[in-house]
């Protein structure tokens, strides 16, 4: 009876398993880092004026606070007795109270170059609009494209610790016609670079602040958080030495970063194994024909694809 009990539940396993429809990718959302905003816990007197009997300086006591007016939209009040007496404050939002998923694909444009498309979903579940995509290159000729007419592109400083590596390309917008939870926007660049493994950056929310007549005290100041609160992630985006490298270098770069395009959700197990036995061989067509079914059927995302696609031009 007992190997009979056994013997069936080895069975209905089976085919519970069997029934289980096949893994598929999910894109993983942008990182964030927990960050936490107080009241300073320590703050220095100010200084209101010169008694003009003595000469001496005369303060007083500011009270800096911070206030949550909404934790799921990131928004706080920076309150502080001004010079003049009276309360001050200013509203701010945190950069990251938006979720968000960047979806990149890559393509050749008419001039024989690159070029790549990112859509930027803001999730329902965001507490913020989106204000600014960041994206790194590192290639040495990359044009991009405005999210809308009514918007800018830029570039982050190399001087910045967080950007300090390659190029990163600034997208700020949309002004007119936001981009709300559960709305999505594409940005695009070209680059004669192929595809490679690159970072990239998000911004939610209100980036300026409206003045009250005096700066605040610097305590308020050392609250808000530096670029280091921006959710982050990874996409694809040009990099000129692949350029230089032949298929079975490429390959091989493929194949290194396999474990990181599953991290990521870019790749289903079962595929990954199947692209670590294959990517080195000489028939990249073969290979090339599985992308393309993967790709339908959700094994690989268009990022794991594009770059594979790039090995065969």
């Amino acid at each position: 009876m007992t190997q009979l009990l056994l013997f069936l539940t080895l069975v209905m396993q089976a085919a519970c398993i069997a029934s289980q429809p096949p893994q598929k990718v999910q894109r993983l959302p942008l990182q964030k880092k927990e960050i936490i905003l107080k009241s300073p816990a320590q703050y220095s007197q100010r200084v209101l004026r010169e008694d003009p009997k003595t000469g001496e300086d005369i303060y007083y006591d500011p009270r800096p606070q911070v206030e949550i007016r909404d934790a799921k939209s990131g928004k706080y009040a920076f309150k502080w007795i001004g010079y003049d007496g009276k309360e001050k404050i200013i509203e701010y939002q945190r950069a990251d109270a938006i979720d968000t998923v960047i979806s990149a694909s890559v393509s050749k444009s008419d001039a024989n170059k690159y070029r790549y498309t990112y859509t930027i979903q803001n999730l329902p579940s965001s507490g913020s609009n989106l204000t600014v995509f960041i994206v790194q290159n590192f290639a040495s000729d990359v044009k991009a494209v405005p999210l809308d007419e009514d918007n800018y592109v830029g570039s982050m400083s190399n001087q910045i610790a967080q950007f300090s590596a390659g190029n990163w390309i600034t997208f700020w917008g949309p002004n007119l016609n936001p981009v709300t939870p559960g709305q999505s926007v594409d940005a695009r660049l070209t680059s004669p670079a192929p595809p490679g493994l690159v970072e990239c950056r998000i911004h939610g929310g209100t980036i300026t602040l409206k003045g009250v007549g005096e700066h605040m005290p610097t305590e308020l100041e050392d609250v808000r958080p530096g670029y280091e609160a921006l959710p982050r992630g990874y996409t694809i985006g040009p990099v000129d030495r692949l350029k230089d490298l032949s298929p079975t270098e490429r390959a091989k770069y493929l194949i290194e970063r396999l474990p990181q395009f599953e991290n990521l959700g870019w790749i289903t197990r079962s595929a990954r194994q199947w692209y670590e036995a294959n990517l080195m061989s000489d028939n990249i067509g073969e290979v090339f024909k599985r992308a393309e079914q993967d790709l339908k059927s959700e094994q690989i995302t268009s990022e794991v694809f594009g770059m594979i696609w790039a090995t065969k031009q």
